[in-house]
């Protein structure tokens, strides 16, 4: 009996306690944390062989792409030389060949002909000007070619919303005339096809020259982009045709990343398929929080108080934004408040000044606003302000800014533009506004608005240089009979 008594004292002793404690403690966290790497080297492995089987599928698809085009060029080669008393750029023939093959691909790929005095003439025969860019340095300036194509570099459409690649396959011996059959490539329609197959969310497709030269890419890139997405491959990578690689900056500044790429044998064309290292090992972190939380079992008060701490952080994060909400709208009209406005407006002059761009200020007053509150009310000028609010807007394009100043003074930034095109959305604001009409019991209420626009200039030192000549071009505007602009 005192044997047990004495046992069970030594077992009760604190550190005996305190060891066992540890090494139990030990043993899960070892059994938590080796579990975890397994099943993390698990996932990535996973997410490989899945992002590898999409880069051969996508390389093959794309390849069958550009080898249709190939065989269409050099189906119009061979057109050439067995016709070589017929112009091609009138021919019916030569014509309906060409609309036969823009009716496959979708109307995705145009065929034009480079003459040899550099002039660029559509199928149908007229000029299309001369591509002084094509002959120079710009699309064909470092140009792969491969398997007699001239793989360019992408430029905008005439239209400036879309890019085009152009892929030219010289003639051996100049015919017609011409000394090269050129095919745009809308690659619009290519990054479509990408965006369709990539992993989502965090996965991006891109298609890249062998240089370097981004040409399509999924989903498409927030700013002008020429290099490959995220990180560069090492060096050591540069040499092997096919490769998957994982890039893991937790260190640095940028996400990581779950890369697999492959190069083609018959053309300059590189296929790059890519997962945010975050979104790749989603499941795997929700798998390891519930192991954690578990392991966690053992302090469920301390769990408890931490959940609860990080309800608190959330909604108070949501308060926060909700009050950067407030402070940067209008609450009466929706758009963006005068400190915003100024705040918005001192970055994009310092960015115009810094890259040479143009930015136009316009500043608007509703014209006898008082009037309108002391006749009709409160309640109808407010309605006077939201409807400006609202026609204004609808002539604005995404980038421009609304903002009111205060009582019925509003101001639009417009960056990127220069005062000629700011003078047009003007005059279209002043008409929408004019066409207002706000139905009250005491008749139909219709305004005008005076504006005054100002280019910023690289004299200007602040927003208020800029700002003060544009108010001084809406005071010369309603000195000279309101519902009209000044420019200054």
């Amino acid at each position: 009996m005192r044997e047990t008594i004495r046992h069970l004292d030594e077992w009760a002793r604190p550190r005996t306690v305190i060891v066992l404690t540890l090494l139990l403690l030990g043993a899960l966290w070892a059994v938590v944390i080796v579990s975890s790497v397994a099943a993390r080297d698990a996932s990535i492995a996973a997410t490989g062989r899945i992002l590898q089987q999409m880069t051969a599928a996508v390389e093959e698809q794309t390849r069958q792409q550009f080898r249709l085009l190939d065989t269409f060029l050099v189906s119009c080669e061979h057109w050439l030389q067995a016709n070589p008393k017929r112009d091609p750029g009138s021919d019916p023939a030569f014509r309906k060949l060409i609309e036969s093959f823009r009716a496959r691909t979708g109307e995705s790929i145009e065929i034009q002909l480079l003459a040899t005095d550099g002039q660029l003439l559509q199928v149908a025969g007229e000029a299309a000007g001369r591509l002084t860019h094509l002959a120079a340095a710009e699309s064909f300036s470092g140009a792969l070619p491969s398997a007699g194509l001239l793989i360019g570099t992408p430029r905008r459409d005439r239209s400036g919303d879309g890019q085009t690649l152009p892929v030219g396959r010289p003639l051996q011996t100049p015919m017609h005339g011409i000394r090269m059959l050129l095919a745009v490539v809308d690659l619009e329609t290519l990054r479509r096809t990408y965006e369709a197959q990539r992993l989502q969310p965090g996965g991006t497709i891109a298609l890249l020259r062998s240089d370097g030269t981004l040409l399509a890419r999924a989903p498409e890139p927030v700013g002008p982009s020429r290099s490959m997405p995220g990180q560069p491959l090492p060096r050591d990578l540069a040499l092997q045709p096919k490769a998957f690689v994982v890039l893991d900056d937790s260190g640095g500044e940028r996400v990581g990343e779950l890369v697999s790429y492959s190069s083609m044998s018959d053309f300059p064309l590189l296929v790059i398929v890519q997962q945010d290292y975050p979104e790749a090992l989603s499941a795997w972190r929700r798998q390891t929080l519930w192991i954690v939380l578990l392991a966690l079992g053992v302090t469920v008060p301390l769990a408890l108080v931490a959940w609860r701490s990080l309800r608190l952080l959330r909604v108070l994060a949501h308060r926060d934004e909700q009050l950067v909400q407030l402070a940067a709208t209008d609450r009466l009209t929706g758009v963006s408040s005068r400190p915003h406005f100024v705040d918005t407006l001192a970055g994009e002059l310092a960015d115009a000044q810094r890259q040479e761009l143009p930015l136009t200020v316009l500043l608007f007053d509703i014209d006898f606003f008082k009037r309108i509150n002391d006749g009709y009310g409160h309640v109808v000028g407010d309605q006077a302000l939201i409807a400006f609010a609202r026609a204004a807007t609808r002539c604005l394009r995404q980038r421009d800014l609304l903002g009111r100043l205060g009582g019925g003074e509003f101001a639009i930034l417009l960056p990127e533009t220069d005062l000629r095109e700011a003078l047009l959305l003007a005059e279209r604001v002043r008409s929408a506004v004019a066409a207002i009409a706000i139905p009250t019991e005491n008749g139909t209420v219709q305004f005008t608005v005076s504006i005054g626009a100002s280019e910023a200039c690289g004299a200007d030192r602040s927003t208020d240089d800029l700002i003060k000549r544009a108010t001084q071009a809406l005071h010369e505007a309603e000195a000279g009979g309101h519902d009209r602009i000044v420019a200054i």
